[in-house]
């Protein structure tokens, strides 16, 4: 039994002493901005939007063409003409040389050039949104799982503190058996006290290394890396009152802006199947260059050549009814899409709301919960002498130390929640770069 004790003891003070140099909570968020996968794919994505807002792209912009064709034809001919002469050639060969430089400018197309240029604006935004919103959510990703692994590594030692004192009250047990003055009893549940103790030691153990792990896939470390953090204090950030807070969501959350603008291109959606209500206008010009020749025919080359310039103008006066179709269907989408970022502001502000409520019901169970750790350490400090003395048993004792334990264990869980809303309302008010880098 003793050399399962020492392999358990062994175990844990193992995994103890296996840490690797301190990291402050700015240092892992700079690691996390400069390496992570989805922040890199997002401000490529976004830089795909910035060369797509271009005059360009929104068909403001002539086009040029250069087009160039040459063929040959073999036939066998057969021609009679009008007064009876017949001319015939067999494989007679054609030759057909076409060469033109055509510039077209499209002068009017329904508006569509206006609306083109707002939606790539638009699109632009948005791709600067969503970097923000992914770089955002990483940092509070990464303060949260920073405290986290504070608030593991303090569970931990907390365990091992309870499994210390489960160890001290094993050896009483044990020197009182040895003696003749204990009972194997109160023995045997010291040695399942000491065994349960150890088996949360090495639990926590292995929550910890899990986290890591998690850490280290957002930071794009080694997976195996140790991390340790440099302080373990829950440094609380105020949070403003409850109007001001609904204010700051309103007017700089991420998501509702980017409904903002989810709106809008839908709107220069409409506007553009609007624009084949009305006609087409191009202006070209260019030059060209044709040589032909035949073997057979009424004449033997023909050659063309010079400038060229015009006037396109189209309208379509039926296509089936597509038009009105897609003008009726595209209403549909701008009027859901302003649903959704309705849907989605009460979903914010519901989900504000019940963390300002949380926030404020944690802050007060905290002084309570501050105030049982305090009354238990005094109660803990009583029966731990009053075990030495023998005035109360083994399973007393054990009660005593559990109830510590869960105090200690209800206050560290209440701060960590605590930041974790912290966290939370700084992110959705768009403060948390500001707060936390």
């Amino acid at each position: 039994m003793k050399q399962i004790l020492v392999k358990i003891l062994f175990i844990t003070l193992a995994a103890a002493t296996h840490q690797a140099s301190a990291q402050s909570l700015q240092e892992l968020i700079n690691t996390a901005l400069e390496k992570n996968y989805q922040i890199q794919i997002v401000k490529n994505a976004e830089q795909i939007a910035v060369n797509n807002n271009v005059r360009g792209n929104t068909g403001q912009l002539p086009t040029v063409d250069l087009v160039g064709e040459y063929s040959n034809t073999f036939n066998n001919t057969e021609q009679t003409f009008a007064d009876g002469t017949v001319r015939e050639g067999t494989n007679a060969r054609n030759t057909n040389l076409n060469l033109s430089a055509i510039a077209n400018w499209t002068l009017f197309n329904g508006f569509s050039v206006y609306a083109k240029r707002d939606q790539l604006s638009y699109l632009e935004q948005l791709g600067q949104l969503n970097t923000k919103f992914y770089i955002e959510q990483t940092v509070s990703d990464i303060v949260t799982a920073y405290y986290q692994l504070m608030y593991e590594k303090e569970l931990l030692e907390n365990f091992r503190e309870s499994l210390k004192i489960s160890a001290f009250r094993l050896n009483i047990e044990e020197k009182r058996k040895e003696v003749g003055a204990g009972k194997a009893i109160d023995y045997g549940q010291a040695l399942v006290a000491y065994q349960t103790d150890s088996i949360l030691v090495l639990r926590q153990i292995n929550t910890i290394q899990s986290l890591e792990v998690e850490l280290n896939r957002v930071l794009n470390n080694d997976l195996e890396n140790k991390i340790e953090v440099d302080d373990y204090t829950f440094n609380m950030l105020l949070i403003p009152a409850k109007d001001s807070l609904f204010s700051m969501v309103a007017n700089n959350n991420n998501q509702l802006e980017q409904q903002r603008l989810e709106e809008l291109i839908a709107e220069t959606e409409l506007r553009l199947a609007k624009t084949n209500l009305y006609p087409k206008i191009d202006l070209f010009a260019g030059y060209k260059y044709s040589n032909t020749t035949a073997d057979v025919g009424f004449f033997v080359s023909n050659q063309n050549f010079g400038p060229t310039l015009g006037v396109s103008v189209s309208y379509n006066l039926f296509n089936g009814g597509a038009t009105r179709r897609d003008i009726k269907n595209t209403k549909i989408i701008v009027e859901n899409s302003n649903l959704t970022k309705q849907q989605v502001h009460q979903t914010i502000d519901a989900d504000v709301l019940n963390l300002y409520n949380e926030y404020t019901s944690i802050t007060q169970r905290m002084e309570l919960a501050n105030s049982n750790v305090d009354a238990m350490n005094i109660v803990y400090g009583i029966a731990e002498e009053q075990l030495k003395t023998g005035a109360i048993n083994g399973y007393d004792f054990r009660l005593t130390q559990l109830s510590l334990l869960n105090a200690e264990l209800t206050l560290m869980h209440l701060q960590f929640s605590l930041k974790a809303i912290e966290v939370n309302l700084n992110r959705m008010s768009g403060r948390v770069l500001q707060a936390y880098m």
